[in-house]
């Protein structure tokens, strides 16, 4: 009977990543197979190398963009995979990569092993909690791009939490307790195509170091208790200016009573 892909020996490599530049964008890596391939790169230079296809997770549909891309292999990741052509070893396919520990140092994300790589100061102006991470391992999963983008999904007993940062500083964190804190290192540009509800239940603090522009078609404020302070500038209302405006004492008013305002 003769042999077909699942049938008969399964041939199985261990090897390196040398190249990840896959000109069809298929997420393919060149690998050199430790004892298939030999070491010396003037006898199997990098590009001899049979491109070797990667097998996704279950959860990525892999069809038509649907799902994870296959490019998260480094040159450098060790993978584990097998041929699919047997011993003619031409046509590769790995199913995972290696974590592995070079000179004492391990590959594991520091992040994960509990050693917190990012630092920020927390805003005392407005009493925001510091930083809750407490991480033990094995409980924090973490993933991090070549750039410095991380996510974290820390299940550290009473310090689980959740951070997503970006490489320029900005990131946001869900605390244990699900406050939530937010730092942008820039601009911030928020656009609603339609309603937007806010309920808040405590109290609210608002500090601005520069100017505050508020422009809407229509306003309304109510408040049973409060005070507005202004320490300069003005409110105006139809065309009537709190801080220029005149009254005129009308006769016939009682007293201490004087008639409204004099725009002009």
């Amino acid at each position: 009977m003769r042999n077909f892909i699942g049938r008969g020996n399964f041939t199985w490599f261990v090897g390196v990543v040398e190249d990840r530049n896959d000109p069809s964008h298929l997420g393919r890596v060149r690998v050199r197979c430790f004892g298939w391939h030999t070491d010396d790169k003037s006898q199997i230079p990098t590009e001899d190398l049979p491109w070797a296809i990667p097998v996704n997770p279950v959860t990525s549909a892999s069809d038509l963009g649907v799902g994870e891309s296959p490019t998260g292999l480094l040159v450098g990741s060790w993978v584990v995979g097998f041929f699919i052509d047997g011993e003619r070893a031409q046509e590769p396919m790995i199913f995972g990569s290696i974590n592995s520990s070079q000179d004492g140092t391990i590959d594991t994300n520091q992040l994960a092993v509990g050693n917190n790589t990012i630092s920020y100061t927390a805003d005392t102006s407005i009493s925001e909690p510091l930083d809750p991470y407490n991480t033990q391992y094995p409980y924090n999963h973490v993933m991090e791009t070549e750039s410095g983008h991380i996510k974290e999904f820390d299940d550290t007993p009473n310090a689980e939490r959740i951070r997503e940062y970006h490489k320029s500083g900005t990131f946001y964190q869900v605390h244990p307790d699900g406050n939530l804190s937010t730092h942008i290192v820039k601009d911030r540009y928020t656009v609603i195509a339609n309603d937007d509800s806010i309920h808040v239940k405590g109290n609210v603090k608002i500090l601005v170091d520069g100017n505050v522009d508020f422009d809407c078609s229509d306003l309304n404020i109510n408040a049973s208790t409060g005070t507005i302070t202004i320490g300069t500038g003005d409110v105006v209302a139809s065309g009537i200016s709190l801080v220029s405006h005149t009254h005129t004492d009308t006769a016939g008013l009682g007293a201490g009573i004087t008639s409204a305002p004099n725009p002009e």
